[in-house]
């Protein structure tokens, strides 16, 4: 869960965020339904904890936690009440549909972290067996436009639900040289405004 918080935290000007408490290997595959235990009963708890303090919870999934592939998101959010941040890089690396996630839930996309994955290295990935960390370093993560969810289609869907939503743009490079980044981000930021979304904006 990205963004959630305690009320003595709240109350210290600070905010924990949890993405999970069980780990898993991060292959995308169903997790044990003991293993699940309290999960479909806390997203509620903790909207209800940060609504009561004025901020809104979003779900986050994320490659090696309980709730990864696009079939976890679906079963959270059809259980709960808890808004979506849409990591499009994380489901897709857990073969997840993006689209399908938005077209079920569109009034629970409150957040979106857009990334893609290079399906080659992906398939090369879990063919090989390999964890997240070794996925990243050996280049999983892409520069758009060369990897997958293709980014039109995602902003087209976003855009037709007439709300304005935060986006941040990723990319795991981790590790890599300082030079890199900025580079990638200019190239990136010119390819989204070339996308042909008239909303989107940039800060």
């Amino acid at each position: 869960i990205q963004g959630t918080c305690t009320p003595g935290a709240v109350g210290q000007g600070k905010a924990i965020y949890n993405k999970a408490s069980v780990t898993t290997k991060g292959d995308g595959q169903p997790k044990e339904a003991a293993a699940c235990g309290t999960l479909p009963a806390n997203p509620d708890r903790i909207s209800d904890a940060a609504a009561a303090q004025g901020l809104t919870a979003t779900l986050h999934p994320h490659v090696g936690t309980m709730v990864e592939s696009g079939e976890e998101t679906d079963r959270v959010l059809a259980g709960s009440r808890i808004g979506l941040c849409l990591d499009t890089g994380h489901i897709s690396y857990c073969g997840g549909d993006n689209l399908a996630i938005i077209e079920r839930f569109p009034d629970r996309i409150g957040y979106l972290h857009l990334k893609q994955v290079d399906p080659a290295v992906r398939a090369q990935v879990h063919q090989q067996d390999l964890p997240f960390g070794t996925a990243v370093a050996d280049g999983v993560m892409i520069e758009p436009p060369h990897g997958i969810p293709s980014y039109p289609p995602i902003l087209a869907a976003i855009d037709a639900l007439e709300v304005d939503v935060f986006a941040i743009v990723e990319q795991d490079l981790y590790p890599c040289a300082p030079d890199v980044p900025l580079p990638i981000a200019t190239r990136t930021r010119n390819y989204l405004s070339s996308c042909g979304i008239p909303s989107v904006r940039f800060r």
